[in-house]
């Protein structure tokens, strides 16, 4: 069964180290990086947080000793021309440590993994092998290496915005043999979706360089479990980041207080004064959840002493708004001209819809055709103009777990008649969490997802048409299909 999933930065992460047994000696060799985030696509829904999360991940590898080549929204010659060059440097003699991190679209077809450039044109899963960079060609290149160690980290599980151009989807990033002497890391457990974010950066990405720049002297397995803690907590545990390894030397992003990294030892290790407020400066700098428990979790030892008290405030500081977010806003006082209770995709929900064309030659246009399971219908708006404004509000008996929204854009009813109504352009999302934001919509009939965050569970949603495709005779701008999942 052919199998395509696509992943938007937003967020699984796939960490592949191939990772020979050294000694305890700090590496003497270069550590050199490869970043790439794909948040602008041409032919696809755009991504939030890719490009901030290569921008954070590239300052957090530098401060780790890795000169790092970064490149944001990137084509398909870009990425071929860069990973080739790429992967002659890492057979040169003089490299100990190779890392390349890429954040955007990614695609899983027949059991392989692939990145999306920015200007790639997926309209069937054949064509995918052409537009899109297959993973595995890539490792082959790495394996080739001269580095003791080799790191891929792919944050590449977000979304499936091009749903339509595969005959049968699942979810979630291909799992990864571990061969020996590698470490594997998902941002998300293999067949899940992880998330793109609502802040600038996608969950797994900043716990990820919050662990990393706070984790001084600590093995690359606990820099990994830390991350997955914070993710969890963020999430409230929907995203369960996922390692295996058959490593069996320790590597290290930083070694502790500036010393070369040592394995451990029995004897008790006291911290100085100047040390704590180092490292708790550092975690003040990045006043993230995963920093601060990183500093908790390196001086549990002494939690009277001042700056563990203050990281204990900080932390408590910090977590209260994610309480607070489970507090619902009333349902916005719209008026609207129809409502009905359907199932849209695999959730029951009540829509209302602000407008609806009225009846022309037998065809009716009511909101409960986003729900039918016909192309060859569709809701249209009544706006006497393009219908800027119009609202489709859903809305859930209970608190509701909304992962993705799928659209149909326009009247798919035949060619013609999709190019002579209009196309949603974008929409104003709005939740009963508070989450507000705009998005873009991609002029095609074929479903795709809508890029939102993880919105949590909601009462309820509401899609306010900000702009349209218009259409070539009629300006009643039309949806096919809608599901919610």
């Amino acid at each position: 069964m052919t199998q395509v999933v696509m992943h938007a930065i937003g967020t699984a992460i796939v960490a592949l180290l191939t990772l020979t047994f050294w000694n305890s000696s700090v590496l003497a060799g270069d550590r050199v990086a490869l970043v790439i985030g794909n948040s602008k696509y041409t032919h696809t829904s755009s991504l939030a947080n890719p490009e901030n999360d290569a921008i954070s991940m590239t300052s957090t590898l530098r401060e780790a000793g890795f000169t790092v080549t970064k490149l944001l929204n990137a084509d398909q010659g870009t990425m071929k021309k860069e990973l080739l060059k790429f992967g002659r440097r890492l057979r040169e003699d003089n490299v100990d440590a190779g890392l390349f991190y890429y954040a955007g679209h990614g695609v899983q077809l027949h059991g392989e993994n692939y990145l999306v450039p920015v200007n790639a044109q997926i309209l069937d899963e054949d064509e995918i092998d052409l537009e899109a960079i297959n993973v595995n060609n890539f490792l082959k290149v790495m394996n080739s290496s001269n580095a003791d160690i080799n790191i891929i980290i792919l944050d590449a599980c977000r979304n499936n915005p091009f749903v339509g151009s595969s005959r049968s989807t699942s979810r979630g990033l291909a799992s990864v043999d571990a061969p020996k002497g590698t470490f594997i890391a998902y941002a998300t457990a293999p067949g899940s979706v992880a998330l793109d974010g609502v802040g600038q950066n996608s969950p797994y990405t900043k716990a990820l360089t919050a662990a990393i720049s706070s984790g001084g002297g600590r093995t690359i397995e606990s820099i990994f479990k830390t991350a997955r803690s914070e993710v969890l907590a963020v999430t409230g545990e929907k995203q369960v980041p996922w390692e295996t390894s058959s490593i069996t030397g320790d590597f290290y992003f930083h070694s502790d207080q500036g010393q070369p990294a040592q394995k451990s030892s029995s004897t008790a290790f006291v911290p100085t004064e100047d040390a704590i407020a180092s490292k708790y400066a550092l975690a003040e700098r990045l006043d993230s959840s995963a920093a601060w428990r990183a500093f908790l979790n390196d001086y549990q030892d002494v939690p009277n002493n001042f700056y563990v008290v203050l990281a204990i405030d900080a932390l408590s500081r910090l977590e209260e708004p994610v309480k607070q977010a489970a507090r619902h806003l009333p349902m916005p006082d719209i008026r609207m001209r129809e409502c009905y209770t359907r199932r849209f995709g695999n959730i029951e929900s009540d829509l209302c819809v602000s407008s609806v064309l009225g009846m022309q030659s037998g065809n009716t246009y009511s909101g409960d055709n986003l729900a039918d399971g016909n192309m060859n219908t569709a809701w249209v708006e009544g706006d006497s103009g393009d219908g800027l404004g119009e609202v489709l509000r859903f809305s859930f008996e209970r608190p509701t777990t909304i992962n993705e929204i799928l659209i149909a854009n326009g009247y798919n009813k035949s060619k013609s008649t999709y190019l002579k109504n209009g196309r949603v352009r974008s929409f104003n999302v709005r939740t009963s969490t508070g989450f507000e934001g705009d998005i873009q919509v991609v002029d095609s009939g074929r479903f795709q997802v809508l890029n939102i965050p993880y919105l949590g569970d909601v009462n309820w949603i509401t899609l306010t048409l900000t702009g349209v495709h218009r259409g070539t005779r009629y300006r009643d701008t039309a949806i096919s299909e809608l599901r919610l999942q």
